[in-house]
């Protein structure tokens, strides 16, 4: 028969009880800390009726994130937005972003459910190539 100690056991529960809290508020933490940086990111809200045809490069750069992209415009509307660069946090699952505001031909269109912040950094990333080219 097996004899269980049940006073060890409660002690390994507990250990493993606060090891998951505090790799949450780390989680909780970081996503905080991201989310200030996103909101001092520039925002221009360009509208494409006010861009002149050409080709416009931006790099924004976060601390979990860079970001480089070449938007095209042609008769105030998107024509490409290549990604030169993308690295870190959200870069993947925020990329259809990019697409989506090619479809709509917006610079702002609803994030990517699961990668907001991604979606805002490559949002900043091409308001910021058409503010540069005004």
């Amino acid at each position: 028969m097996i004899k269980f100690d049940f006073n060890k056991i409660s002690k390994i529960l507990a250990v493993v009880a606060v090891i998951f809290l505090i790799f949450g508020g780390y989680l909780i933490s970081k996503q905080k800390t991201r989310t200030l940086e996103v909101k001092k990111l520039p925002f221009y809200n360009i509208k494409l009726e006010d861009v002149e045809d050409g080709v416009y490069h931006n790099k924004t750069e976060t601390s979990f994130m860079i970001v480089e992209l070449e938007v095209v415009v042609e008769n105030h509307q998107f024509k490409d937005i290549k990604i030169l660069e993308s690295e870190g946090v959200d870069c993947e699952s925020a990329k259809p972003i990019v697409q989506e505001m090619i479809k709509q031909n917006k610079v702002v269109v609803p994030a990517i459910k699961g990668a907001e912040i991604g979606s805002l950094v490559y949002i900043s990333c091409v308001d910021g190539a058409l503010n540069n080219a005004e």
